[in-house]
């Protein structure tokens, strides 16, 4: 039994010592289009092989007697990283939504586990310089990627031609290139932390290879036309000389080298404001989105400052705080943000004061930790050069990355995304690591402290457990697949196939929010005998884990809006056929109960949502039916005079004249006023409407077709016969226009 010990120890710590490199390449190279989201790979790469392999970890250690000792030996190192855990945890255990949380606290106990297990194994040179290579090796890939697709925008047409970058979301950014990662700002993050790694590799290396990919990694960067990651470059590379000359040149230091690193950093910062000055310039909207979504998010702190909503909760709770300033600047209704583009914010609105607190005392001590590592591995230069100034050279490289990264997670990617939360998790756990090689307090010894017996049980135990929440999470990445199967059916008119494959969306990741959203919508689209019922219920779930998703609102108001106009006319066909009062009254109570619940939903989305005009369209309607003209009136003037409130508190902080983005819309409702009035023979205030509506936007044919007909309706035939020969004149062909010119 002890030579099968030996075997499965020996075997274990081999699937781990390549596995975890392998690991963090798989997360940088690996994409997967056929999915909804294609960085879904990325997710299901760290649900199931991190928890694989730490299953195979706490295996390893059980059979090692449950040696923990190196948690004792580093505690000093480690407390901090437990905190953050424990914060996570109790974070989830608070939070009102767990179903958002669980994805998060997920996500943080796989980080946190790999710096226990960097420390426990990587505590040493080869180890450490495995996960290194691994990690060049990635950067590799992705650079030379990034340039094919920096030469596909160049030098090819855009899709649907062909380019030489052969896949499906090719110049989907137009010139910003996003390599392996499906989003520039993330590949942005990735280029800012594998920068100063290589360059430090290379100043002690001085292997030319290592220098083409650090040039590789500075032109890609700049091809991301990331605001964030130019900041987090100029960041990381103003660092990179001071301390570069502080540490590394100390000895030699003379004023012309102060002076010569000072010109230089400033340089850096000089050329890096200019250039963010300029993209800022281009890209205004960028710079207004992130500074009103941080006005809103200060909001959602100051709901639970102390001890926060939960880990997780931002995007869920988001709509409710959402600056209507957003609308206005994405163009759209239906884009939700799963972020604040901010990591410090979001960290103290999930976890609070407490946890924020947590969260930088952990950065500052892996900073401090970080230097103190440098300096004293430095001190040993006279070893061998492949001693510990290796460690040295790479743990400068690791400290600026870290710089270089705190910078970009301030202003843009969040380390939630799992390609940036694993580098930061991982230079964490390679500075704690190399501290705990600088102390040396390991003696190599194991103290096997269980017996046979329990160890087995205690081994098939964690098994269990891994192996399950690996099978669920697993089911994530089909989910992913299925999802997009179900839009493509949807789109295609195949309701029953859609909704069968939303329903396995569903039971694959019941945590995933829009799977219900859109399957209530194709519910919605089909309309047979029963799909009511089952959107509704579909919103009540999907409420139930995010209570403002989206248009949720907006669309369980159409739904209860299209059931009231439906039974509305049943109960008159009621009241016409003479029947019983008691079915007459029953009737009118049910039209009563759905005109509210639709009046309750349209107002919930207008409070989510106040500039959407369909919205207003849609209550004003409403209104319109059951004769309340006056406030039918009222909402849509309401949207017509919305945009002067974002000249008050709180709105005013981020002042533009935000009608000007919106004005075909406000023709739009006045047309609509238009109608209202006309519909109900307030025939002088529609013609006011309508002219209201066409001096905004001279050519909406049908404000003009309809002010023709009020015109005749008045008897003014000149003035209705000048507007249809305008109508022809805009639309030769116009059928309407020809009839009526040909009377």
């Amino acid at each position: 039994m002890q030579s099968y010990s030996k075997f499965l120890q020996e075997n274990l710590k081999k699937i781990i010592l390549f596995g975890v490199p392998i690991f963090y390449f798989l997360m940088a190279v690996s994409f997967y289009l056929i999915t909804y989201d294609s960085a879904q790979i990325k997710i299901s790469i760290l649900h199931v092989i991190g928890l694989f392999l730490i299953m195979s970890w706490l295996v390893l250690k059980i059979e090692q007697g449950a040696n923990f000792d190196f948690l004792k030996k580093n505690f000093i190192f480690i407390f901090p990283v437990i905190l953050c855990l424990l914060s996570g945890f109790f974070s989830y255990a608070i939070s009102p939504f767990k179903d958002a949380s669980f994805n998060e606290v997920i996500k943080r106990f796989i980080y946190v586990s790999f710096v226990f297990i960097l420390v426990s194994e990587f505590h040493d040179e080869k180890n450490i310089s495995r996960i290194v290579h691994w990690l060049i090796a990635a950067a590799f890939v992705s650079t030379l990627y990034g340039l094919l697709q920096i030469i596909d925008f160049r030098f090819f047409p855009p899709p649907p031609n062909p380019g030489i970058d052969p896949f499906i979301w090719r110049q989907a950014f137009g010139s910003r290139i996003l390599s392996t990662f499906g989003n520039p700002n993330f590949y942005g993050d990735f280029l800012i932390t594998m920068g100063p790694i290589v360059l430090a590799l290379f100043l002690h290396k001085r292997q030319p290879y290592l220098l083409i990919l650090w040039i590789l990694i500075i032109i890609n960067t700049l091809h991301t036309y990331s605001k964030g990651a130019w900041l987090a470059m100029a960041s990381g590379n103003f660092s990179f000389v001071l301390l570069y000359v502080f540490v590394f040149l100390r000895h030699k230091i003379t004023k012309k080298i102060v002076i010569g690193a000072i010109i230089i950093a400033t340089l850096i910062v000089s050329i890096g404001a200019f250039g963010i000055y300029n993209q800022s310039k281009a890209r205004m909207d960028s710079l207004s989105f992130r500074i009103i979504t941080w006005l809103a998010t200060w909001d959602m702190i100051n709901t639970h400052p102390i001890i926060g909503t939960g880990i997780g909760s931002f995007y869920v709770t988001y709509p409710a705080f959402r600056r209507p300033q957003i609308f206005y600047i994405e163009g759209k209704h239906n884009n939700e943000s799963d972020h604040p583009e901010n990591e410090y914010l979001e960290v103290w609105f999930d976890e609070g004061i407490i946890g924020f607190t947590i969260f930088l005392t952990l950065l500052g001590f892996v900073l401090i930790l970080g230097i103190r590592n440098v300096l004293f591995l430095h001190q040993k230069s006279n070893l061998s050069r492949d001693g510990p100034q290796y460690l040295a050279f790479l743990q400068f490289g690791l400290i600026v990355s870290l710089i270089s990264k705190l910078t970009h997670d301030a202003t843009c990617v969040s380390l939630r995304f799992v390609s940036s939360g694993v580098m930061l998790w991982l230079l964490i756990g390679l500075t704690i690591a190399i501290g705990a090689f600088c102390l040396q307090n390991d003696d190599g010894t194991i103290k096997n402290k269980l017996k046979k017996p329990l160890k087995i049980i205690l081994q098939i135990a964690v098994m269990i457990v891994f192996l399950g929440f690996i099978k669920f999470l697993a089911g994530y990445f089909y989910a992913d697949i299925l999802h997009s199967r179900a839009i493509t059916y949807s789109r295609a008119g195949q309701s029953d196939i859609a909704i069968s494959n939303y329903e396995n969306v569903i039971k694959y990741n019941p945590t995933f929010p829009m799977s219900r959203y859109f399957k209530s919508n194709v519910h919605f689209e089909r309309w047979k005998a029963g799909d009511s019922a089952m959107a509704e219920y579909e919103f009540l779930k999907l409420w139930k884990m995010a209570p403002n998703y989206v248009q949720s609102k907006y669309l369980a108001g159409m739904m209860y809006s299209r059931l009231f106009e439906e039974n509305l006319i049943a109960r008159n066909n009621y009241i016409d056929q003479g029947a019983s009062n008691e079915m007459i009254a029953k009737q009118t109570e049910y039209v009563t109960r759905l005109f509210n619940n639709a009046v309750r939903c349209f107002n919930e989305s207008l409070a989510i949502d106040p500039i959407y005009p369909l919205t207003y369209y849609r209550l004003s309607s409403l209104y319109a039916m059951v004769g309340e003209l006056a406030t039918a009136e009222k909402i849509l003037y309401a949207h017509l005079q919305y945009p002067d409130k974002l000249r008050q508190e709180p709105h005013n902080l981020w002042d533009e004249n935000w009608r000007e983005r919106v004005m075909p819309e406000f023709s739009e409702t006045y047309f609509q006023l238009g109608n209202l009035y006309a519909n109900h023979d307030s025939f002088k205030a529609s013609v006011d409407a309508y002219q209201n509506a066409l001096n905004i936007y001279p050519e909406h044919l049908f404000a003009r077709k309809n002010l023709a007909a009020v015109y005749e309706k008045m008897g003014d035939k000149d003035a209705a016969r000048q507007q249809w020969q305008i109508v022809k004149n805009l639309a030769p062909d116009d059928p309407d226009a020809i009839r009526n010119l040909s009377k």
